[in-house]
């Protein structure tokens, strides 16, 4: 049944969503055919008129893959330097120790979501093929509960996702709309949907199974995130404050509160709208999604315009003629042993007359010796000479290796093995300048965490803006309860909320270091090293180390040697200078 009610609605998004699959084409393609070569899916790093020319013939296909290990190993450098976000007050409201809370909540959103894992997936789509993401949601935090939660949420199949091609913005915050496609077995679609027709979202081919596309057992849906233009206005009152004239605040209001509007203005502005769609009808929505920005965030590799044309590159891009080149000299240094005859005994046929047995059984046993007949004028049976290697494949498997690392900006002593460098110094520098050839993509995975910071300070007072009792993190790792949007009474008597998450603007800066568990694992470590370099103050600060230490035992270590500390503490106070006693020493 035609859905007549959003038929604008779906006319919409179709023409958007052909707009998005033409414009991003290009960027899914490649980026696709780097995915399977960089995994080696589906035998993805031999072209494949020249795989079957060689099945055909039963000639070995051999597959040497340099390049996972580059990308496993950028995968762990940001696994330790993880990118890290602070919030930050703005404006005269906000305040450091609301900045602070802002920073607590965020983190116990993302240990409660298990954001290291989005933020992974998309850094490993990224590095890979150019192109990953992850998203934001909303949902109620129980059965029983009007109280919603946010979630970061990883998207598994990056070309599932079809952003507006006309974004500038390299975050794509400037996009007016969004696609995220997903197929739905048949019998959980009719549970959902019972009312719905079975029509799939006729969706681009790219990235996905196409035998899994139209088949009986599955249909297609897709979420489609969209900006819809609004207008609004605002005024300034004397103080300098801006606010948003509506309804209930009019300018009348704002004179019979005694404030005087010094400036007025209308401003174009948008709200975000989210729908579920099958091929024929809105399924679900559409509703208010509550932020400014469309929930979705894009984690990309290296890009370059050229012509107009936007190009995102993976890091294996440019690797993929030299990985190609190595399997195929490896495979021919296999093929040049393995089709080469073993090599035989060149004998004549009556050196072995009546020992025939002995000499055919010595390819498959062990012999002690093998007789033969001693004939005048004739040598002793002897082999010919081993098969070997030519040179020049070896030569060529050398010099493409090296090529594979010079276009990744890798080099193997980056990665442990020895080179000529001595010194800790000169190992470390080697090390630094691997990783700046690669910096670039542990670059773009921080702007996506600040923008997708930038997203949750948006939502927060949207989200939680009831009086409730939140669990956050603190830096420390440890957890604790905090009110929020909290009524209070003022000593003056007036009553104030405690903990208002509307009040004050805030904005999001990141760092890159060394991953923790906490700041207090971050400062036992830091404390550890400055006893290496300063002995003389390590009898301050080892009590500390085992005071913040969180491995079993750690609190009974610092109780006892407190306890050594305050019993000579108290000895020098009624003697005077005196010696520790022997628990402290």
């Amino acid at each position: 049944m035609a859905d007549t009610k959003n038929a604008d609605l779906l006319k919409a998004s179709d023409d958007r969503y052909k707009a998005s699959v033409d414009g991003w084409q290009h960027i899914y393609t490649a980026a696709l055919d780097d995915l399977r070569f960089v995994y080696d899916i589906d035998s993805g790093q031999w072209n494949a008129k020249i795989r079957n020319e060689r099945n055909n013939d039963e000639r070995p296909i051999i597959t040497v893959n340099k390049l996972l290990k580059f990308i496993r190993q950028l995968r762990g450098d940001m696994a330790l330097n993880r990118p890290r976000t602070k919030v930050i007050p703005v404006d005269n409201k906000a305040d450091v120790q609301m900045a602070k809370l802002y920073d607590g909540i965020i983190r116990e959103i993302e240990y409660l979501s298990s954001a290291n894992i989005a933020y992974d997936t998309a850094y490993m789509h990224a590095i890979s093929c150019s192109v990953g993401y992850f998203r934001l949601i909303t949902e109620y935090e129980n059965d029983r509960s009007f109280n919603q939660s946010i979630k970061i949420k990883r998207i598994l199949n990056p070309f599932s996702v079809h952003p507006d091609p006309a974004a500038s913005e390299f975050t794509l915050s400037d996009a007016n709309y969004y696609f995220i496609e997903e197929n739905l077995l048949k019998e959980d679609f009719k549970k959902q949907y019972p009312s719905a027709d079975i029509v799939d979202f006729s969706g681009d081919n790219t990235g996905m199974e196409y035998s899994d596309w139209f088949s009986e057992d599955k249909v297609r849906v897709a979420e489609y995130f969209y900006k819809e233009p609004t207008k609004k206005k605002i005024a300034q009152i004397q103080t300098g404050e801006t606010v948003e004239l509506t309804k209930d605040l009019t300018l009348e209001k704002l004179y019979s509160m005694g404030q005087v509007v010094v400036k007025e203005r209308e401003v174009k502005s948008h709200k975000v709208m989210w729908c579920k769609r099958s091929g024929s009808e809105v399924l679900e929505g559409p509703q208010l999604w509550p932020g400014k920005y469309i929930p979705i965030i894009p984690v990309f590799g290296d890009e370059v315009v050229v012509n107009g044309k936007k190009h995102l590159l993976s890091l294996a891009r440019g690797a993929k003629g030299p990985q190609e080149m190595y399997n195929y000299w490896a495979t021919a240094a296999t093929e040049n042993v393995a089709l080469s005859p073993k090599s035989p005994f060149i004998v004549d046929h009556r050196q072995v007359k009546g020992f025939e047995t002995e000499w055919e059984d010595s390819r498959k046993t062990n012999r002690m010796f093998l007789r033969y007949n001693a004939i005048a004028g004739l040598q002793k049976p002897a082999r010919e000479p081993q098969t070997v290697i030519p040179a020049a494949i070896i030569n060529m498997m050398q010099v493409t290796a090296f090529d594979i690392e010079d276009h990744l900006g890798r080099y193997e002593s980056s990665k442990g093995e020895a080179g000529n460098e001595r010194s800790g110094k000169a190992i470390l520098a080697r090390v630094a300048q691997s990783d700046k050839g690669t910096f670039t993509f542990l670059d773009n995975l921080t702007r996506a965490i600040v923008y997708s910071g930038r997203q949750l300070i948006d939502i927060i007072p949207k989200i939680y803006d009831t009086h409730r009792a939140l669990r956050i993190l603190g830096e420390e790792g440890n957890e604790q309860v905090v009110e929020v949007n909290a009524p209070v009474v003022t000593p003056s008597g007036e009553v104030g909320i405690a903990n208002d998450l509307t009040v004050g603007e805030f904005d999001i800066i990141s760092t890159v270091g060394l991953a923790f568990g906490s700041k207090r694992e971050e400062m036992v470590r830091y404390m550890t090293e400055s006893m290496q370099y300063a002995p003389q103050i390590a009898h301050i600060i080892a009590p500390l180390i085992y005071k913040y230490s969180d491995w079993p035992g750690a609190e009974e270590i610092y109780n006892e040697i407190k306890a050594g500390i305050d019993q000579m503490k108290k000895q020098q106070k009624i003697q005077g200078e005196g010696v520790a006693p022997p628990a402290l020493q």
